[in-house]
């Protein structure tokens, strides 16, 4: 064939004709057992006066693409019988494959020009053998003649803001409609144009947005860089908001107590404005609307006027202090509303030395939660001095909070000799309170109708459409105010100091309830949430923009359209809210038995969200951590991670059949390592170890060291006093002033080689000490070892060195000094 026609006229005008016959149509037999191996050809007319043979009859086509011979031999002709007259068959040697064959009547098999008889147009037909298999689709297929391809415009395609793409306009109309000039900006066209340029303009931004926004490197939206970093699990952070312990002191004699609810708002102190305001008051509603520096307390409390300040008794004695380290104290008079979890804060309130309150020192504060408080005899008769009868009260509190510093309790001044009874007090009425302002409920909006849904695409099959995915509503709300509170847990049990740290997960102030009653969770992701739960994630944007993401009917529930919300939350967060001490002095509460409010303590805790630079170099980094052990070296990494031990080396034996990671731990108490710790450890480092590798946890491996100096004293000092004095310094644990004594186990590490320089320096620098001398320095197990002469002593891989010189511990360490001279 050479053309191909709409309209076939060809078969019709064979038909009329006299002498003229053609192939009418071909079909392949698929009766067993000569399934595609017969032809059956039907003609227009009576094919029984035709004499055909095989030899004028070709078919060509099939895998063997390019060649005009088919493989496929035709064996034999069987004529057309009288039962079907227009049908003959051919009957081939095998049946061909999937592809489209053609079958030729030729007049010989030198040519390709048909029998006589038998029309030029109508001599060959197409046909498959495969035309009895399933195929992937029964539509007809569509032909028709192809028409000219129309020239293409010359459109500048690298157009992409709204002036280019106004021009691009321009110069097509141009060509389009050349009588067309006008430029006026009321005109229609121009208008337009200046539409359509706009839609483009708007377009084209949210195409190179999306783009931008594809790559961790190149995002400019936080929420962007959110995503990104949780897909390799990295979670960003959002800050969290300081807190502090606020003290408000009740007017002196006040008969009853007065109670704080939770959330009450604290704020820092204004000139001229007294210590509690109305919380219906004006000047309440221009602290909360101006001060971004707003607390508020975390628990109900009971102020007690008895609790303003304590008195700490001294049993008559003066010139007091309680050491660093205590964890009890006795206070003067009785308080019946000291309970255990009563948080109290020591304050230094004049100088120790003037008297003065403006010398008092500032870093002289500290708080403690009580853990038992007596106030009564075993006989349950009040507690009292024996000597004078004084009322008194015994209180004490947990290691956790014990007192960092010394705290001087009396004293005298330098000057005259004044006695000074209370240089420290306690103060009671302690309410824990956190950086953040809650804001009234805010609307919202309502959900919109989903857009219309998109027109469904046709199938394979003729007249069938396949199903299109459902369209969600765009509900993608935001706050108005900002930036959001992440506050982090309270536990009204824990110690004072723990309350200060900043170790525990940060977390979004935030309530969500829709009109139909629902509240609505909100998580850092959805990916666990099925359809059912009414949960939502906070995204905050660069500029501190929250938006509320709800979940989409598969990870979490969608909102339904029509449906309103509301949201209550905090603001206020970051190290904004890092406050110093004495800012707070006002509190929201209707009392006017409140004197005053303060913090004595500063705000801690606050931290600011993360950088989006930070998260993009911190996002990959945290990816690439790596949680196995394989080296030596990773095992003591990994071990040394739990805070209860101090150092860790691990070491790879080979144990006669595989290698066993052997780790040596060294306790942070500076005792061998308790069995509970070696457990613990022993499962934590079974997680990471290499397949193939044993593991054994063990302590360190302890070499005591026998340390005797020389010394010589000036003979304007007393020997005893000098002896004590190089006695503070080498000590096993802090000295006085809280520095790291000189045989601290914290000074030796693995492995570390000792010298006795350091050693002799320390000794040195104590007044009274004119020299210092090495007489004996050796390990406590090896006495051959002699360190004087070397000037060092050199410890294996795994040992570390110790001199405790504790009596129950020699094999630990010995230090002794040979004094003479002095007084």
């Amino acid at each position: 064939m050479i053309y191909f026609c709409s309209q076939q006229n060809r078969r019709a005008l064979v038909l009329q004709h006299v002498a003229l016959n053609g192939i009418d149509y071909l079909e392949v037999s698929g009766s067993a057992p000569d399934c595609g191996r017969q032809l059956l050809v039907t003609l227009l007319k009576d094919a029984r006066q035709l004499s055909l043979t095989p030899a004028q009859m070709t078919i060509s086509g099939g895998s063997a693409a390019g060649n005009t011979a088919s493989p496929i031999r035709i064996l034999s002709l069987t004529p057309a019988s009288n039962a079907a007259p227009k049908t003959f068959t051919v009957n081939l040697d095998e049946p061909g494959d999937f592809s489209t064959f053609t079958f030729s009547l030729v007049a010989n098999a030198t040519t390709l020009d048909p029998p006589d008889g038998i029309d030029p147009q109508l001599a060959s037909v197409d046909f498959s053998f495969k035309a009895g298999c399933a195929p992937a689709s029964d539509c007809a297929p569509v032909t028709c003649c192809p028409s000219s391809s129309p020239a293409k415009p010359d459109i500048n395609y690298l157009a992409k803001d709204y002036d280019a793409f106004v021009q691009v306009m321009r110069d097509r109309i141009a060509v389009l409609a050349p009588g067309w000039t006008e430029n006026h900006p009321s005109d229609t066209g121009a208008a337009v144009i200046e539409l359509l340029a706009y839609a483009a303009d708007r377009l084209s931004y949210q195409q190179d947005a999306v783009g931008t926004e594809a790559y961790l490197g190149t995002a400019r939206s936080r929420i962007s860089l959110r995503r990104h970093a949780k897909i390799v699990d990295y979670r960003i952070g959002e800050g969290s908001n300081a807190r502090t312990w606020a003290v408000v002191s009740l007017v002196p004699n006040t008969p009853n107590p007065v109670s704080v609810p939770a959330g009450t708002l604290l704020f820092p102190m204004v000139p001229g404005l007294a210590p509690a305001v109305g919380s219906s008051s004006s000047a309440a509603q221009q602290l909360i609307s101006t001060s971004s520096s707003g607390f508020a307390t975390m628990q109900a409390a009971t102020l007690y006027g008895e609790q303003n300040e304590i008195d700490l008794y001294t049993w008559s004695d003066t010139y007091c202090c309680l050491p660093q380290g205590a964890t009890q104290a006795t206070l003067a008079g009785w308080f019946p509303s000291l309970q255990p979890n009563t948080v109290l804060i020591f304050e230094e309130v004049m100088g120790p030395e003037t008297g003065d309150p403006a010398d008092a020192d500032p870093a002289k504060r500290w708080a403690v939660r009580l853990t038992r408080v007596q106030s009564s005899d075993y006989l349950n008769r009040p507690l009292t001095d024996p000597l004078n009868g004084n009322p008194i009260t015994g209180i004490w509190w947990s290691v956790a909070d014990a007192l960092p510093f010394p705290v001087c309790i009396s004293s005298q001044t330098a000057s005259a000799g004044t006695q000074l009874p209370k240089v420290s007090v306690l103060h009671g009425n302690v309410i824990p309170a956190d950086h953040g302002v809650w804001q009234d409920w805010e609307d919202l909006g309502t959900v919109p109708a989903p857009p219309p849904a998109p027109i469904t695409s046709t199938g394979c099959k003729c007249g069938s459409s396949a199903p299109a995915d459902s369209v969600h509503p765009r509900y993608y709300p935001s706050l108005s105010q900002s930036p959001l509170t992440f506050a982090r847990g309270f536990d009204d049990t824990a110690s004072a100091s723990a309350f200060l740290a900043e170790t525990d997960a940060a977390y979004p102030a935030l309530t969500v309830s829709d009109d139909r009653g629902r509240d609505w969770t909100i998580l850092d992701d959805l990916l666990s949430s099925d359809e059912t739960q009414t949960v939502a994630v906070a995204e905050i944007e660069r500029d501190n923009t929250v938006f509320l993401r709800f979940g989409d009917g598969q990870y979490g529930a969608s909102p339904d359209p029509g449906d309103t919300f509301q949201a209550r939350y905090r603001t206020g967060n970051g190290a904004a809210g890092n406050i110093g001490a004495d800012t707070l002095g006002h509190i929201v509460l209707d009392a006017a038995a409140i004197a005053q409010v303060r913090n004595p303590l500063p705000a801690t805790g606050g931290t600011d969200p993360e950088t989006m630079e930070h998260i993009r170099q911190q996002a990959p980094y945290a990816f690439r951590t790596q949680l196995r052990a394989v080296t030596e070296d990773d095992y003591g990494a990994v071990a040394a991670l739990d805070p209860a031990i101090r150092e860790a080396r691990g070491t790879l034996r080979w144990t006669g059949s595989w290698y066993t990671a052997f780790v040596s731990v060294d306790a942070v108490t500076g005792a061998p390592p308790t069995a509970s710790l070696l457990t613990a450890t022993q499962s934590r480092l079974d997680l990471l170890r290499m397949a193939g590798v044993d593991l054994q946890v063990e302590g360190a491996v302890i070499a005591g060291l026998r340390i005797e100096m020389n010394i010589c004293v000036d003979a304007r000092h007393f020997q005893s006093d000098v002896e004590a004095a190089l006695m503070k310094v080498f000590v096993a644990g802090n000295v006085c002033g809280g520095q790291s004594g000189i045989l601290n186990p914290d000074n030796f590490s693995f492995g570390q080689t000792v010298y006795t320089s350091p050693l002799i320096a320390a000794a040195q620098a104590v007044e009274g000490v004119v020299s210092a001398a090495m007489a004996a320095f050796q390990r406590v197990d090896d006495p051959s070892s002699d360190g004087v002469a070397q000037g060092f002593l050199t410890l294996g891989r795994l040992e570390l060195g110790r001199c405790s010189n504790d009596p129950n511990r020699l094999d630990w360490g010995i230090f002794v000094l040979n004094m003479s001279g002095g007084k």
